[in-house]
């Protein structure tokens, strides 16, 4: 039996994340599930528990030495870092030092377009160094090879779903309460050729949809979702749109994705994100434009049956080839060299 520390954001003193940003638990649900001994190493926690008197620099300190420490302690075979900034590269190469043997994989789910999120590409950037494998939730052969390094490994990363995270099966509801389901931020979003915020996108469809029930969420502090009101505002629609801040990167999604088909919602993508590479036109519905979205949605509302077998079709896929234990075997064929890119249906390494 192998022993892998994840060193992860698990959410536990910062509550409105939990339930919502569950790609740290739901990795280390996949590799329990297929026979790893996993160690779960909050680090944005310990942070806040090591930093006297809110000094982060004292903090940041402590953290660093006592993960050596831990690392000496338990002896994990690899380690695994999900957005895992509090750590130097200084600290994993004297882990490396200390423990030659050990693997180490990071990975992250941010977008990596250098004129939009230069400070995302930075903090992968810096560990190139250290790490042997870095994997990525954007598809584009382009981006992903500015991380390449010589002897080490770059891939693209699914946003995984989990059956006892993502558990509904909306497909089953002829009738839900609503209509169409949206949660974000109030950030920008590409919605068509332009980039507008989100509340614009909102109102838009509101306009063009009157006599639809809307559910749309966490665009103002009045509707903001946390923890477990946010896990829940899935059982409430039949359709979920995935819209992005970039729509036009290919294989580019937020965990949504895996929200929306993993509860069994009917989702809607924009053609232009590639998706269509992996999913049929049966199993989740592109649109080409906003006022084709806005068809499409009305399409389906008025023909109940055949939104619930297109989202019944893309959920079990989702749930298939996308779920926690795919994933995080990929993972470990990858840290422990075992991989072999034909037995994944998503593209893998660059």
């Amino acid at each position: 039996m192998k022993t892998i520390l994840h060193i992860g954001q698990f959410n536990q003193l910062k509550l409105k994340r939990c339930f919502m940003n569950q790609i740290a638990p739901k990795i280390s649900n996949g590799l329990t599930r297929n026979g790893y001994n996993v160690l779960n190493y909050n680090d944005r926690d310990l942070l806040r528990y090591f930093s006297f008197v809110f000094c982060k620099q004292i903090g940041l300190w402590r953290l660093n030495r006592h993960l050596v420490d831990y690392c000496l302690k338990t002896l994990p075979d690899a380690i695994i870092l999900g957005h895992a900034d509090t750590i130097y590269p200084k600290t994993l190469a004297k882990i490396k030092e200390l423990l030659p043997d050990i693997r180490i994989l990071q990975y992250n789910v941010d977008w990596i377009l250098p004129e939009c999120e230069q400070g995302n590409i930075d903090r992968i950037a810096s560990k190139l160094d250290v790490v042997d494998i870095t994997l990525v939730t954007t598809g584009d052969e382009k981006l992903l090879k500015q991380f390449k390094r010589p002897g080490n490994i770059v891939g693209f990363l699914p946003n995984p779903t989990d059956e006892s995270i993502e558990s509904m099966n909306m497909f089953e509801q002829a009738h839900p309460t609503a209509d169409v389901y949206y949660c974000a931020g109030n950030g920008t979003r590409q919605f068509g050729d332009r980039e507008i915020p989100a509340k614009e996108v909102v109102s838009y469809l509101r306009r063009k949809l009157p006599g639809l029930k809307l559910f749309f969420a966490g665009m103002s502090a009045e509707t903001r979702l946390n923890g477990a009101c946010y896990q829940k505002s899935f059982a409430f629609s039949g359709m979920g749109l995935n819209i992005s801040r970039r729509n036009d990167v290919y294989l580019y999604s937020s965990d949504r994705i895996a929200h929306m088909m993993g509860n069994g919602l009917l989702c809607f993508m924009d053609k232009r994100t590639g998706f269509d590479r992996l999913f049929n036109a049966d199993e989740v519905v592109f649109y080409e434009n906003p006022e084709d979205l806005c068809t499409k949605i009305q399409y389906y509302a008025n023909h109940p049956q055949e939104r619930q077998a297109i989202a019944k079709k893309g959920c079990l896929k989702y749930r298939r080839d996308f779920n926690e234990r795919i994933v995080a075997k990929y993972m470990t064929d990858l840290l422990f060299h075992t991989f072999d890119a034909n037995m994944y249906p998503f593209p893998t390494v660059v």
